[in-house]
């Protein structure tokens, strides 16, 4: 029992450590909001797209690489991120075998722009929670209302077959807080940005975009499925299949909960 124990706490931290680590590469869209949203992404409200992303930390420790699959539909965002495309990670080896058999090897997270909810979503275990932003204080509105938004050309690129224009993206608070984006804006795609690259929290995250369809993604990607099992938070759903994995007082092997059981 104590084996099954270990195993599943590993996984299960590592499960936490994937779900912090897409937040943070979406922090800077969050924190700035959808009017840097609709200025990075051009002329386009709707597309489906994959991206190939990696983050490189000052401390100069390896670079983080990874896919993840983007849906995008007028100010809400849908991005799905499978742990084995994950390279560059500290994770055990066998980390990912084991998140899969718990059925958290594969998360999804939407974010409702207008709602201001996000759903984080795991298919294998056909269970979600669902997370609201706090409300902002009247100090963060009037901030928020009041950012300036400055587009700087500074250069022109090929990237992919497609001519862009290399834009820098600048947000300035009215504290005077800045922050920015690169990105490389094609011009023949309604200046969508096939390239982006920011820094946050000391590192360097870019964001490379390929497959990109401009057509509408089904209204359907963005709510969570109707059967699956909704969790008020993150650690309830994690604790469940945790309680679903162990080996019960008996000592029979542990049950996997994405697989169906024989009848008798």
């Amino acid at each position: 029992m104590k084996t099954y124990r270990i195993c599943a706490a590993t996984a299960l931290a590592c499960a936490a450590a994937t779900a912090v680590f897409g937040q943070r590469m979406f922090s800077g869209p969050r924190d700035y909001g959808s009017q840097v949203l609709a200025k990075v992404f051009g002329k386009n409200d709707a597309f489906s797209a994959i991206a190939e992303m990696t983050i490189v930390e000052k401390q100069g420790k390896p670079p983080m690489q990874m896919e993840m699959t983007y849906a995008f539909l007028k100010g809400d965002l849908r991005t799905e991120m499978d742990m084995a495309s994950m390279k560059g990670t500290s994770m055990p080896p066998d980390a990912v075998a084991q998140m899969k058999q718990m059925g958290m090897d594969r998360n999804i997270s939407i974010f409702l722009g207008g709602k201001k909810l996000m759903y984080l979503i795991y298919p294998g275990l056909k269970a979600y929670c669902e997370m609201s932003q706090p409300a902002s204080t009247p100090s963060e509105t009037n901030e928020h209302k009041q950012a300036k938004i400055d587009i700087t050309e500074i250069g022109k690129e090929t990237v992919d077959g497609h001519p862009c224009v290399k834009n820098k993206i600048t947000v300035t608070s009215d504290d005077g807080t800045q922050h920015e984006v690169i990105a490389w804006q094609a011009t023949d795609m309604k200046d969508f940005p096939i390239k982006t690259e920011m820094t946050t929290a000391g590192a360097t995250i870019t964001t490379h975009f390929r497959d990109i369809k401009l057509s509408p993604p089904a209204a359907s990607l963005f709510a969570p499925p109707a059967d699956f099992t909704r969790y008020s938070s993150m650690q309830e759903m994690m604790m469940s299949s945790m309680q679903q994995f162990m080996p019960p007082a008996g000592g029979a092997p542990p049950r996997n909960p994405t697989t169906p059981q024989p009848s008798n």
